[in-house]
């Protein structure tokens, strides 16, 4: 039996291939009724779930920072704090422990860990953003590199350290690209100075257990880090700018700025600088990017809408069409509840609801921490139709 969401998101996928328009111009499309289904009850467990890889086993490895315990305590929803950790998610959709923080991979002057989006490496290790931005914004965020032998996490070592708000990953070869969504802490700026954020390039052999690479502060008046791809400036308005970032086919890199909508398309050197950034994609009918894939088979773009319940496909000219969009709700009947990655599984797009209204108060159709903690997901066309 087809479902009713799946014939749906095949007409969308249909329109979308038919049509070519402007995407700061054209209305994005929606997809009613609801295109998204539970995937995965998450359980208490994990109260705030974020990054989302996959093993080569096509084992998908989710990272839980459980940032929401605070305010959670706070509320008298929970009793005591969900540990952060690294789980595991099988071909059945079944959750387990991957890998367990000890107190050796805390932070040594924060005491916490915050692990963020996540990436399977060429060395087969797994790499992590470590975002301490919520403990301390004096550049204490890190990237961890989780060790892996016989698919078994074994231990972290920390390869990175000097970001302020570490948060996407994506691998280009042996270069691993790293958003930091705060170059410079707002509360040191003038008033009404543009946010500034920006994208790292970290070679894998400079990635060291006892020699790892600390980024130098970012200033505007000073020579820039080596490995600085790119500064971006967005509004300010919700204290986050780069964000999801991804590689196409053709080796251009496109950064989201999430708190402005907006979706960059890079050129770089073999120096890894941008030598040219232009605007891909900033559509009226986003309201954020969060986390973003490329699909070359299909040639798309998915992204997740953090501030506005939704997550759109957009096409190789920017045209953005809506595949789902939702409502202020708990997700529990796989509703989207403030989505912050997507990533693809054969023919699914699994989507992580972070659900972290707290963080975003005015600015979200969330508004209410619950503790429904779930993935959905959305069944897109077969491959085969492309």
């Amino acid at each position: 039996m087809t479902r009713p969401g799946y014939a749906l998101v095949l007409a969308v996928a249909a329109a979308l291939l038919s049509e070519v328009s402007l995407a700061a111009d054209a209305p994005a499309h929606s997809t009613q009724p609801q295109a998204s289904r539970l995937l995965v009850d998450l359980g208490p467990q994990i109260n705030t779930p974020d990054g989302l890889g996959i093993a080569p086993d096509g084992t998908l490895i989710l990272s839980a920072p459980n940032f929401n315990n605070d305010h959670l305590l706070k509320q008298g929803l929970i009793t005591r704090p969900a540990p952060p950790f690294m789980a595991a998610i099988d071909h059945q959709n079944k959750v387990s422990h991957w890998y367990d923080f000890k107190a050796s991979d805390l932070h040594p002057d924060t005491g916490h860990v915050g692990p963020m989006d996540n990436a399977f490496g060429p060395d087969g290790n797994l790499y992590v953003a470590d975002m301490q931005v919520f403990f301390s914004k004096d550049h204490k965020s890190r990237i961890l590199r989780i060790n892996v032998k016989d698919g078994k996490a074994t231990g972290v070592d920390v390869v990175a350290e000097g970001l302020i708000a570490a948060n996407g990953l994506v691998w280009e070869g042996d270069t691993l690209y790293v958003t930091d969504s705060l170059l410079i802490d707002p509360a040191t700026q003038a008033k009404g100075a543009p946010l500034v954020s920006g994208v790292y390039a970290l070679p894998l052999n400079e990635m060291q257990k006892d020699q790892p690479i600390k980024l130098k502060p970012y200033s505007p008046e000073a020579a820039e880090d080596s490995h600085l791809v790119k500064a971006l400036t967005s509004s300010g308005k919700m204290g986050f700018g780069a964000d999801g970032i991804v590689f196409d086919d053709k080796g251009h890199l496109f950064v989201s700025t999430i708190e402005d909508a907006t979706i960059y398309d890079l050129t770089l050197n073999a120096q890894h600088k941008a030598v040219d950034t232009k605007v891909f994609a900033q559509h009226s009918g986003m309201t954020s990017v969060d986390g973003m894939i490329f699909d070359p088979v299909r040639q798309m773009f998915y992204v997740a809408d953090f501030l506005g319940n939704a997550v759109h496909a957009i096409d190789r000219t920017g045209h953005v069409t809506t595949l789902q969009k939702n409502g202020d709700t708990t997700g529990a009947n796989g509703e989207l509840d403030q989505p912050a990655e997507v990533i693809q599984r054969g023919n699914e797009l699994v989507i992580v609801n972070m659900d972290m209204a707290w963080a975003t108060p005015g600015l979200s159709v969330n508004t209410q921490v619950d503790t429904f903690n779930n993935l959905s997901v959305i069944d897109l066309p077969p491959a085969s139709t492309y």
